[in-house]
């Protein structure tokens, strides 16, 4: 007897080539690092020193190895191979995979044969798989109570390996065979730069904790977002929860510098998922906000995002961007404006210095200490009220009296600069003023207390 079914089962083919197409190349290895990172997070979450990541990118092949711990055969079995997060997965505390396809996306992305081996404090095994073979592998099923039919077999085959031949707990991961279009990325050199330098942006938090990430032998560096700080002047700052999420919003100034670091920076769970953005996702041209302009340059925002349960974050399937229909940012999105209005304020009155308004600006970056992304989104602001920017004084001389060093700048002609330097032996324009005004101390002799 027929059943009025129709069949929605979903294909292979299409979750190869359909899936894989909302992710670059760079993304795609970020995702496997994330997962490298996950694991040295179940074994220290504040200290990753001793971890390591190394990362193998060329035309012939690709590999990632590490020693964050491995996974057990049972996440593999259970969730680490499974296409979508079952939901009696446990709870990962503090990561970032959220759907349960960043692996196979990932290596279904780079090419056509991997090999993941795992080994950890359970057991050491591998599963190796030729992309084209398992696309057409089919099982055999019984339907309607006695019907053969032929279905996709989505499973993966895997072999134990009895002795600990990796040395550490740890993940390796090989790709070869790879896609064409993979090929040229991987002999790319500007590529290869564009992921190193995404690598030290996107995981920079993980890198301040100590893990080493290796691309191609070159140890990687986490790249620092800082905003500038002073007894005088401290950034705007307000915390709380959005149900199980907690969230910290910090907003104040940051380096002149490029103006494209101006914006906000926004992290979940300890992952970069939106560097310097001005858009009107972040509220920029959203009243009272106004669209972002070369005078807003040196602001800076941070929003902290945190849950022990990751689906709970507005993250997008690439960690690259914000769901911002999420409840959760559409809470804190109001919070966010009421930051930027008094630094923007702030900001707005600097051009009215007219010509002094750049010098001015390097003043406050010249005489300001600085803290990290990282040092903030733990810092106790003591004695320092929510909700309040102190801005500060709109005056170079008080500033440059705030220490015990203070600038001078002149202009003077090239040439008779370039005359000076070469005469004095100066190695650079800096110390040629250094030489200059200990010059004049001594020639007036001018006796002076150091403080």
């Amino acid at each position: 007897m027929a059943h009025n079914t129709i069949d929605g089962n979903p294909t292979k083919k299409f979750f190869i080539e359909m899936i894989t197409r909302d992710i670059s190349i760079e993304d795609a290895i970020i995702d496997l690092l994330d997962n490298s990172i996950d694991g040295a997070n179940n074994i220290n979450p504040n200290d990753y020193s001793g971890l390591e990541i190394e990362l193998i990118v060329n035309s012939n092949e690709f590999s990632i190895r590490d020693n964050c711990g491995g996974f057990s055969l049972e996440t593999a079995q259970k969730y680490a191979f499974r296409f979508g997060r079952p939901d009696e997965a446990p709870i990962s505390h503090n990561t970032v995979g959220r759907f349960g396809i960043g692996m196979k996306r990932s290596l279904f992305k780079i090419g056509k044969n991997f090999i993941v081996e795992s080994e950890s404090a359970d057991d050491h095994f591998k599963v190796e798989v030729n992309v084209d073979e398992w696309s057409q592998k089919k099982k055999t099923v019984i339907v309607d109570g006695n019907v053969e039919t032929s279905i996709d077999d989505w499973n993966f085959n895997y072999q134990i390996i009895d002795n600990n031949s990796l040395g550490y707990k740890g993940t390796i991961i090989r790709v070869s065979n790879l896609n064409n279009e993979v090929k040229d990325l991987f002999s790319d050199s500007s590529f290869l730069k564009e992921l190193s330098d995404d690598i030290q942006k996107l995981l920079n938090f993980s890198l301040l904790k100590g893990i080493r990430i290796s691309l191609n032998g070159r140890l990687l560096n986490g790249h620092k977002t800082e905003l500038l700080y002073s007894d005088n002047s401290k950034p705007y700052y307000t915390e709380g929860n959005v149900g199980d999420v907690k969230y910290r919003i910090i907003a104040g100034l940051g380096e002149i510098g490029d103006p494209k670091q101006s914006g906000w920076y926004i992290y979940c769970n300890n992952r970069l998922v939106m560097e310097a953005d001005t858009s009107n996702i972040t509220g920029w041209g959203i009243s009272p906000i106004p669209k972002w302009h070369i005078n807003f340059v040196m602001f800076r925002g941070l929003l902290f995002l945190d849950s022990e349960e990751t689906l709970n974050l507005p993250l997008t399937t690439t960690k690259k961007g914000i769901d911002a229909t999420s409840e959760v940012y559409k809470t804190v999105l109001p919070l966010m404006k009421n930051a930027m209005v008094s630094v923007l304020d702030f900001l707005k009155q600097i051009p009215q210095m007219g010509d002094k308004a750049n010098e001015y600006r390097q003043m406050l970056c010249d005489n300001y200490e600085r803290k990290t992304a990282m040092e903030l989104k733990t810092f106790m602001f003591q004695e320092h009220p929510e909700k309040k920017f102190d801005a500060p004084e709109l005056d170079m001389d008080i500033i440059s009296q705030k220490k015990d060093t203070v600038r001078i700048a002149y202009d003077a002609s090239k040439n008779a600069a370039n005359a000076a330097k070469l005469h004095a032996e100066a190695r650079s324009y800096k110390e040629l003023g250094a030489l200059s005004f200990e010059y004049y101390l001594q020639m007036e002799d001018i006796d002076y207390e150091e403080s």
